[in-house]
């Protein structure tokens, strides 16, 4: 008995050519939509993860939802993420970065992650011409905000004058490295800008492995991955620094010049607080 003939299934030919075209068009597309995210990443001011980040966080499912809105969030996340990196950027070539306090870049930090500014000349401009009239009362400020920071148990600790000692405690991890919940290597940082600065040196021009916080934590890892030191010193021109077991860093100013200037600036820093307080509540 002879089978009765069956044809294939086929789907029409017209309808298969224009299935394997979309498929080729879709993949080059992506391809090219890779390849100039790639390019986009190369372009941000600062290499960071910002950019990647505001990808991931992105509702992915939204592109075949409702796709114009997940174009314009990704276009916002991605404009946020380069502005955030472009100030940072700007402030650090500038140098005026090294001339704000640790308390100020803390600041700008919180507001450039949240909501930065939109890039623009007028915007930069406006903004550093800004910081720059200001740079004096800035670094005055800055000299005030170190010292008061200190821990107050400490005699030798005062927010209106200082002596030879500074103390930061808990400034070190137990692996070497800068305690990440302290704000000691910024203070460590603020100090050294000081310094520079009386000296008339540009703090912008210290290159980072030279640095007294980065040649603090590279002596005290490496005593420590060699010797098991939990104990150690560094002397500088202007300074002696100890650290001990418990991750305290103890800083000595070695000259008394430094001393008597950082204390001028302080009382000139209060006169004119108080003078100004005086003249508000006065009205004169």
């Amino acid at each position: 008995m002879l089978e009765p003939q069956m044809q294939v299934p086929s789907p029409a030919m017209g309808a298969m050519d224009e299935l394997l075209a979309r498929r080729e068009k879709a993949l080059a597309l992506v391809q090219s939509a890779m390849a100039q995210l790639v390019e986009a990443t190369g372009l941000m001011p600062i290499r960071g993860t910002e950019f990647t980040s505001a990808l991931r966080q992105q509702s992915w499912f939204s592109l075949d939802t409702r796709p114009e809105g997940f174009q314009q969030e990704v276009m916002q996340a991605t404009q946020r993420a380069y502005d955030g990196n472009g100030w940072r950027w700007l402030l650090d070539s500038s140098g005026l970065g090294d001339l704000m306090t640790a308390d100020d870049k803390k600041a700008i930090e919180r507001q450039l992650h949240s909501d930065p500014m939109p890039l623009s000349r007028e915007a930069v401009q406006g903004t550093f011409v800004a910081l720059f009239e200001n740079r004096h009362e800035v670094f005055r400020r800055g000299v005030v905000e170190l010292f008061r920071g200190l821990c107050k148990q400490y005699r030798s600790h005062s927010a209106f004058k200082i002596q030879r000692r500074l103390v930061l405690n808990g400034a070190f991890s137990q692996y070497g490295g800068w305690a990440s919940f302290s704000s000691a290597r910024e203070r460590v940082d603020d100090l050294e800008r000081i310094l520079l600065v009386l000296e008339g040196q540009e703090p912008s021009q210290v290159p980072h492995d030279e640095r007294l916080s980065y040649r603090l934590e590279e002596s005290r890892k490496a005593a420590l991955l060699a010797e098991g030191e939990r104990t150690g010193e560094l002397k500088t021109d202007w300074l002696r620094c100890r650290w001990f077991a418990n991750g305290n860093l103890h800083l000595w100013l070695k000259r008394e010049d430094h001393i008597d200037r950082i204390n001028a600036l302080i009382a000139d820093y209060y006169g004119a607080a108080l003078a100004h307080d005086h003249h508000r509540k006065t009205g004169a």
